[in-house]
């Protein structure tokens, strides 16, 4: 009787080892591909997110000389709308105070030393924080150039500039086509295409 018992007993161990095993054994399997599925989805969207950014045209333009402004242009060259998050990006009335532009005078090398802000805003966003972008189309700010924010004393005769930074939120959609969930989080939206944006450089004369 107690051998029986022993032999139940024994194989009621072997059985249970045998489940770990073959779980561990389907463990080390599915573990490898999970992650090597996760790293292909970060891959492709990393490929998906910089596609269409390379196709939002970051232009920058004088429109006057006196007193100095500049237009800042995003052109859509892609075959979808896209909306864009204006904070921190060309399209943001605080493009200069935010350190949006650089300024190379003529036979530097390097560009000036602007002052920077660090702006509090308001959440969420308000609705005129987006803007979408129809295919072909382009959406342009003007800013102005003056002091303190920029040195105009510094900045006399031909001068380069260039408008770079990072898209904090870019959808490939229309605006009412995004989740109001989205929307609210705006930078901090898992779904929102970032990136880097950065101009040509273009001469401008003060």
């Amino acid at each position: 009787m107690v051998s029986q018992q022993s032999s139940h007993s024994r194989g009621r161990v072997l059985a249970v080892l045998s489940v770990v095993i073959i779980l561990l054994v389907f463990w080390n399997i599915w573990t490898p591909a999970a992650d090597a599925d996760a790293s292909s989805i970060a891959s492709q969207r990393a490929d998906m997110s910089q596609a269409i950014l390379s196709e939002l045209k970051v232009s920058v333009r004088q429109t006057s000389s006196s007193p100095p402004k500049l237009t800042i242009g995003v052109t859509n060259t892609h075959s979808s709308p896209v909306t864009v998050f204006i904070w921190d990006s060309p399209l943001d009335p605080l493009a200069v105070q935010l350190g949006l532009l650089a300024f190379t005078p003529e036979g530097k090398e390097e560009p000036i030393n602007l002052p920077t802000i660090q702006v509090r805003r308001l959440m969420p966003p308000g609705d005129d924080a987006y803007v979408t972008i129809e295919p072909g189309q382009t959406e342009e700010r003007e800013v102005m150039l003056k002091r303190p924010m920029v040195p105009l004393d510094q900045l006399q005769g031909k001068i380069k500039v260039v408008c770079k930074g990072e898209w904090k939120s870019v959808w490939a959609s229309k605006k009412e086509d995004i989740s109001a969930e989205s929307l609210r989080n705006a930078g901090a939206d898992e779904a929102a295409l970032k990136g880097k944006f950065e101009s040509e450089s273009v001469d401008i004369e003060l």
